[in-house]
């Protein structure tokens, strides 16, 4: 299984599209599988007197600048995946060839701008921060939604940072099973300073996450928009090595024995072996046999004493001779 890893530039290009730029050539060559950023227009946001409508409109920036940004993430053999708040930024991601959307938690209940992502778009993520199972399981009722690859549930929340204690991990397995056949990612806000921030996210593997959307700014010194979950260039790249390292050991859910848990099994597992020489035509009795491991394990051989006690030998058998099937009646 392979982890889809996502760096999250989300406002953290300041509406500069230098800035922009270097961020998505960071991204990239630190290992990322893909590259958003929040493609912000103040007006599908936010009311004029909303608190951070002036900060929505300096993020704000032109569709050229923004197709130099998508063409540099195409060009570099990732994807491009962006929020957007409504029809204008809907219809840019669209023009600009983006492989997803997301829709952040602020537009959950927005189900005509839900509808139209899912009707154009290949690929969907969706916010849970905040949002409770009855509402989601209403959200997935209303917009009719069926499980598949287009759509992927985003778990986690925004906290700047969020704590250790409020990421609530067993959560994630609880939706899983609510919600079989359906997609989840983790989206990852740990204080970007701290330890937690390399490790967190390799706590999710098991839950069989399809995707980690982890921040990235260009240096946390710079104190840069969106900065606090952030990881430098650097330990992004090492935290992308982390992933890749440690997404080996998930394997599959197939419950049969793998090759090298057959050739282990060979090698520990006791097997039926005669005490003393036996003779052809005796009844095998419990006093006669015991359970030893052997140099070579005949795919024939026995594993519990009672599938041979009772039984008649057809030849006749050495002292600590393995006992296998032919050899009895």
């Amino acid at each position: 299984m392979t982890i889809e890893i996502i760096a999250e530039i989300a406002q953290g290009y300041e509406g500069k599209s230098t800035l922009a730029l270097m961020l998505a050539k960071a991204a990239v060559r630190s290992g990322a599988d893909a590259v958003k950023f929040q493609l912000v227009y103040a007006d599908e946001l936010a009311t004029k007197g909303y608190k951070y409508y002036d900060l929505f409109r300096s993020l704000q920036m032109p569709y050229e600048e923004w197709k130099a940004v998508a063409d540099e993430i195409k060009a570099a053999g990732a994807r491009l995946y962006l929020d957007v708040y409504g029809e204008r930024s809907l219809q840019e991601a669209i023009d600009l060839g983006a492989h997803g959307v997301k829709i952040h938690t602020t537009d959950f209940f927005n189900n005509r701008l839900v509808r139209h992502a899912l009707a154009v778009m290949p690929r969907v993520f969706i916010s849970l921060g905040g949002i409770s199972v009855e509402e989601l399981k209403e959200f997935i009722d209303i917009n009719k939604i069926s499980p598949g690859k287009q759509i992927c549930f985003m778990y986690g929340y925004q906290a700047e940072p969020t704590p250790l204690e409020a990421n609530n991990i067993l959560r994630l397995g609880a939706l899983k099973k609510h919600f079989p056949g359906f997609h989840f990612g983790f989206m990852d806000h740990s204080d970007g300073g701290n330890e937690e921030a390399m490790t967190l996210a390799l706590m999710m593997l098991p839950f069989g996450i399809e995707c980690i959307e982890k921040h990235l700014s260009l240096d946390r010194v710079l104190q840069l928009e969106d900065y606090i979950s952030a990881l430098p260039p650097e330990k992004f790249q090492a935290f992308a090595h982390k992933i890749r390292h440690y997404e080996k050991a998930l394997g599959t859910e197939n419950l049969e024995l793998t090759k090298q848990e057959m050739e282990y099994r060979n090698k520990a597992m006791k097997v039926v072996v005669a005490n003393i020489a036996l003779k052809k035509g005796i009844v095998a009795n419990l006093e006669a046999l015991s359970l030893k491991r052997v140099a070579n394990v005949s795919p024939l051989s026995f594993n519990r004493l009672e599938q041979v006690v009772g039984r008649t030998l057809v030849v006749d058998v050495k002292p600590e001779q393995q006992i296998t099937q032919e050899m009895i009646s």
